[in-house]
C-alpha cells in the first residue's frame, strides 16, 4: 500500500485549489456549447424535414388535382371541337344551299305565267337563265321581277329570239343576274346547274 503525503504549508495547498483551472473551463463549455449547437441543429433539421413533408404532400395533391383538371380540359376541349364542326358543317350548309334556295324562291315569285323556263346554270355571284316566252313583254316583266328581288344586284338586258315551235310564234331568251355579295362568297365552292327537261 502507498501513501502519498504532501508535505507543503497547507496555506500553499489552499491556494491551488482554490485557482480556477481555466483551460479545463473553457473545454467544458466548449463541449457544452458544441452539443447544445448540435441539438439545435438536430431540431431545426426535424423541423424543416418536416416543413418539406409538409410540401411535398401539399404539392403531390395539387399534381393530382392539375392532372384531374387537364383530363377535363381535355374532354371539354374534344367536346367544343366537335360543337365547332357541327357549328361549321351547318354555316358551310346554309352558305352553299341559302343563296341558290333563296333565288330559286325569287325566280318562283316572279315568274309570270307566260314565261318557263329551260335552265337555271347558278355560279358564284352569277346566274344565267334560258328560257322561252309568249312575247317580248313577258320577259321584261320577268326581269324587273328579279330585279326587285333582295338577293338579286343586277340583271342583265335579256337577248331574245323569235323562234317557231309547234306551229306556235315564241321567244327564246337568255338572260344573266349578278346575286349579291353574301351569295359570292356562299357559293365559292363550286356552280350549281338546274336543268329543265
Amino acid at each position: 500500500m502507498k501513501v502519498a503525503l504532501d508535505l507543503r504549508p497547507r496555506a500553499l495547498i489552499e491556494s491551488q485549489k482554490r485557482r480556477i483551472d481555466l483551460p479545463r473551463i473553457l473545454l467544458l463549455v466548449s463541449c457544452a456549447l458544441f452539443l447544445a449547437s448540435g441539438a439545435i441543429s438536430l431540431g431545426l433539421s426535424f423541423v424543416s424535414y418536416r416543413s418539406l413533408l409538409t410540401d411535398v404532400a401539399r404539392l403531390e395533391g395539387s399534381l393530382e388535382l392539375q392532372t384531374i383538371q387537364n383530363a377535363r380540359m381535355a374532354n371539354e376541349l374534344q367536346r367544343l371541337v366537335q360543337v365547332e364542326k357541327l357549328y361549321t358543317d351547318a354555316l358551310k350548309l346554309l352558305q352553299e344551299e341559302l343563296p341558290a334556295l333563296e333565288f330559286m324562291e325569287a325566280l318562283e315569285r316572279t315568274l309570270p305565267s307566260g314565261v318557263w323556263m329551260r335552265s337555271v346554270s347558278i355560279s358564284p355571284g352569277r346566274v344565267s337563265l334560258q328560257g322561252s316566252a309568249v312575247n317580248e313583254n313577258d320577259v321584261v316583266e320577268f326581269a324587273k321581277g328579279l330585279l326587285d328581288a333582295p338577293v338579286v344586284a343586277t340583271v342583265d338586258f335579256p337577248v331574245t329570239t323569235r323562234v317557231s315551235r309547234e306551229g306556235r310564234s315564241l321567244v327564246d331568251f337568255t338572260l344573266s343576274c349578278r346575286i349579291r355579295d353574301f351569295a359570292s362568297a356562299a357559293l365559292s365552292n363550286g356552280a350549281v346547274e338546274v336543268v329543265a327537261p
